[in-house]
C-alpha cells in the first residue's frame, strides 16, 4: 500500500510514522508513505500556498494551482493508478465498509486542506473522493489522514499479528465490540463474567454476541436498522465456528426482538424459545442470553417450566433485586449473596423457585447462570 500525503504541515506526520506498528509495516515494505509539501510547488518568494476567497468571508483558501503542481508531480512518477481522496468535514463520513474498500487499493493520495477548504476547481478535476472523519471540525486533514492510513494498513495483510484480530472488533460486521476481561480476575471488587472462564467456546461466542448486540443497542440503536446486518454477523461469527444464526435476510427494528435470530452454524441448532413471535436466544441450559430481551412474556414462561403457580409481589422483588445487580456490578451475584441482595431469607427464595436462586431466580430474571449456582 502506498500513501502519498499532501500537506502544508509535513513534520505533523514524523512521530505518527516513526511509532508502533505503522513504523514496522514500513520497515517490512507493507506500506510505502511520502510525504509532499504544498508549499514546494507555491513558486513566488513567499511560497504562498493561500489567498481570500471570492465572494468574502473570513479565512483564507488553500489556491488551485500549488494543489494541482502537487498532484501532478505525483500522477506522473508512474506506478498504480492512484485514488485521490480531499479530507473535508463536508465529505462523506469513513466507516469500517468504506475501510475495507480502501484497503483494496494500492495507492492512495491523501490531500489535507487547511483555513477554509481548497480552490473546488482542483477538487473538480482531480479529486476522486471526499472523506470526512466525523461531524466536527478539525484545523486540517493531517489528523483525519492519519486515522485513514492506520485504520486501512491494519487491514494489510501481515500488518497485524494476527489477522483476526481486525475481524472481531467494533464495526468490523455491523455491531460494536463486547466488552473484554483480562488478569486479575477479581479487580477492586468487580468479577470477570464466569462463562468468559468456562472454557466453552460455543456458550463464550454466544455470550459475546449477545453482549454486542446490547452494546449496540444502548449506544448505537440506528445500526441495528441495517438490512444486511444479521447476513454480515453470520458470515463472520460462522466463519469463526461460532453458534451464529442463519443468513436470512431480516429487517431489524426497533422493537424489543433480537436482531439476530437463532439458526445453524456447523450444523449445530443454536437453543432458542419462541415466546408470543419473539425469539429468544438461550444457552444450553435455557438462560438467556442477551438481557436486554427480558420482559413479562419471558417471565411466565419460565415461571411456567419453574411450576410456579403464581407469581408473587416476592417473586417481582426477588426478579427486580437480581436484575438491578446485574445493572450495576455486570454480572449476576453469587447465590450465597443473594440473601444480601434480594432481603430474603435464603430458605424462602428456595420456596419461591423450586429449581433454585440460580437456575431459577435467575433464569427467570433473564440473567446468566450466577457463580456458585447448583
Amino acid at each position: 500500500m502506498i500513501f502519498e500525503v499532501l500537506t502544508l504541515f509535513p513534520d505533523i506526520f514524523k512521530s505518527f510514522l516513526a511509532e508502533s506498528l505503522l513504523a514496522k509495516a514500513r520497515a517490512k515494505g507493507l506500506v510505502s508513505v511520502e510525504l509532499v509539501n504544498i508549499r514546494d510547488f507555491a513558486h513566488d518568494r513567499h511560497r504562498t500556498a493561500d489567498d481570500r476567497p471570492y465572494g468574502g468571508g473570513p479565512g483564507m483558501v488553500l489556491k488551485a494551482e500549488p494543489v494541482a503542481l502537487a498532484l501532478e508531480s505525483l500522477l506522473s512518477s508512474g506506478g498504480p493508478r492512484p485514488l485521490v481522496i480531499n479530507l473535508t468535514p463536508s465529505g462523506r463520513l469513513l466507516d469500517q465498509a468504506l475501510v475495507r474498500r480502501l484497503s483494496g487499493e494500492r495507492r492512495l493520495i491523501l490531500i489535507c486542506g487547511r483555513y477554509e477548504g481548497i480552490d473546488q476547481r482542483v477538487l473538480d478535476r482531480f479529486a476522486d473522493l471526499e472523506l470526512s472523519v466525523g461531524d466536527y471540525v478539525l484545523n486540517g486533514g493531517e489528523v483525519p489522514a492519519m486515522a485513514i492510513m492506520e485504520a486501512v494498513s491494519r487491514l494489510i495483510p501481515g500488518f497485524l499479528g494476527r489477522p483476526e484480530s481486525s475481524e472481531d472488533e467494533s464495526h468490523s460486521y455491523g455491531l460494536l465490540e463486547y466488552p473484554l476481561y483480562t488478569r486479575p480476575r477479581q479487580w477492586r471488587g468487580l468479577e470477570v463474567p464466569g462463562i468468559l472462564l468456562s472454557g466453552h467456546h460455543a456458550q463464550v461466542a454466544a455470550f459475546r454476541l449477545a453482549e454486542a448486540v446490547a452494546k449496540t443497542r444502548s449506544i448505537r440503536p440506528e445500526l441495528l436498522e441495517d438490512p444486511d446486518l444479521v447476513e454480515r454477523v453470520a458470515e463472520v461469527l460462522g466463519a469463526q465456528g461460532s453458534a451464529m444464526g442463519p443468513r436470512a435476510r431480516k429487517r431489524p427494528g426497533p422493537s424489543s426482538q433480537s436482531p439476530i435470530p437463532p439458526g445453524r452454524s456447523g450444523g449445530e441448532h443454536m437453543p432458542h424459545k419462541e415466546i408470543n413471535g419473539k425469539t429468544f436466544p438461550v444457552d444450553d441450559e435455557g438462560f438467556l442470553l442477551d438481557h436486554v430481551l427480558w420482559d413479562e412474556d419471558w417471565v411466565m414462561i419460565v415461571a411456567g417450566e419453574e411450576e410456579i403457580e403464581e407469581l408473587t409481589d416476592d417473586h417481582r422483588a426477588v426478579l427486580e433485586s437480581l436484575r438491578a445487580y446485574r445493572d450495576e456490578h455486570g454480572l449476576p451475584p453469587r447465590v450465597r449473596d443473594m440473601t444480601q441482595v434480594t432481603g430474603f431469607k435464603m430458605k424462602y427464595i428456595y420456596e419461591m423457585f423450586p429449581s433454585g436462586p440460580g437456575k431459577g431466580a435467575c433464569k427467570m430474571a433473564g440473567l446468566s447462570k450466577p457463580e456458585g449456582c447448583v
